[in-house]
């Protein structure tokens, strides 16, 4: 199975890297193919709404670090997203890098993506209410069922920003959902 497993957080040592980290883990120990992409790592502009992608029916034709990345999306049979929770939203290299996605349909607004393909969606937040995280989960939801992809979506509460004590504590449920999931 090939799998991307994407951290939106900007913090290397924080919940939402130490999930991207296990769960790693979990599916490197299976023999899956991996590649985990760290997005503040990344130089990445956003969308440039130039429409080129869509009137060539190509990719995005931004020459940036997802320049490379963009077309491999299109193989992948799980993406595990993580992003903390940041004011009722995903974080900002989140955000553009979903925006980007927009070269992954064609120009008859048919996903380029593999029919079979998954995604499972974490927000990390220090709230303790799930709710709070409710308004990035339909979100992502929306965006990810625009592509044909099947969704799930996972907030992990309580997560303080000095440990990731929280996160100690809930990885077996989350790779017991994700492979319920996939």
């Amino acid at each position: 199975m090939k799998i991307k497993i994407i951290n939106g957080s900007p913090r290397k040592n924080g919940n939402s890297a130490f999930l991207v980290d296990e769960i790693a883990k979990s599916f490197i120990a299976k023999g899956d193919d991996i590649e985990v992409l760290h997005l503040n790592d990344l130089n990445m502009k956003g969308c440039q709404g130039c429409l080129s992608c869509r009137k060539n029916n190509s990719f995005c034709v931004v020459k940036d670090d997802l320049y490379p990345i963009l077309p491999s999306l299109v193989e992948a049979d799980l993406f595990v997203m993580v992003t903390p929770n940041y004011y009722g939203f995903v974080t900002g290299q989140m955000k553009i890098f979903l925006d980007r996605w927009y070269c992954l349909k064609d120009g008859n607004r048919k996903s380029k993506m593999k029919e079979v393909a998954k995604a499972f969606f974490i927000v990390t937040q220090g709230a303790p209410n799930r709710d709070h995280g409710r308004s990035v989960l339909d979100w992502s939801k929306h965006v990810m069922e625009g592509f044909g992809l099947k969704y799930y979506g996972y907030v992990l509460p309580g997560c303080a920003t000095e440990s990731v004590d929280m996160a100690k504590v809930k990885i077996k449920e989350i790779l017991m959902n994700i492979n319920m999931f996939v």
